[in-house]
């Protein structure tokens, strides 16, 4: 789901004393990249809000953005003996955040949501924010899905629908009640 960039996961989730990482890959390079999964369908505030004119993310994505922050300066900070116990190197370690699904803010159109995400995204380094459609999309696309590669898939205006199918539900559902 998450492309070839990783080779495995991580056998242990708690690396850093008071920290559960929800899912710890390994980059090919040997490096972590941790996902942090937050609510997607049930998820109760907003993505986004309208602040001047333009739509930004709203404090759920910030909370979950700061919690990775903190995650990733644990990591920092006992670098040396995370690489010396389990082999792991965490000085290149990178993080995703998984919160919410457009469907869940019908108010907004779904473009919306995915360029304030992404305007958001290009202004960090370490940390990246995708709702649960954007990687379930992804994944499509990268797998070659006939769906994935019509002309409606690429613009949620031109007829895609934005609820998610069945069998996105049921993934949605299951990460729901992973996610915190």
């Amino acid at each position: 789901m998450f492309g070839g960039r990783f080779v495995g996961e991580a056998a242990r989730r708690r690396l850093v004393p008071g920290d559960e990482i929800d899912i710890p890959l390994i980059r090919g390079d040997g490096s972590l990249h941790i996902v942090e999964l937050k609510r997607a369908m049930s998820l109760r505030k907003p993505l986004v809000k309208q602040h001047r004119g333009a739509w930004v993310p709203a404090a759920d994505v910030h909370d979950a953005v700061g919690q990775e922050i903190n995650y990733l300066v644990g990591l920092d900070e006992n670098r040396q003996k995370i690489r010396r116990e389990l082999g792991i190197e965490t000085r290149r370690a990178s993080a995703v955040v998984l919160i919410g699904h457009p469907a869940v803010q019908p108010d907004v159109p779904e473009q919306d949501i995915n360029e304030a995400l992404r305007t958001f995204n290009s202004h960090m380094s370490r940390v990246e924010v995708l709702t649960y459609k954007e990687l379930i999309d992804n994944a499509e696309r990268s797998l070659g899905s006939q769906e994935a590669g019509s002309p409606a898939a690429s613009s949620p205006a031109e007829g895609r629908s934005r609820k998610p199918s069945t069998d996105q539900r049921l993934l949605l559902m299951r990460l729901d009640r992973r996610g915190t």
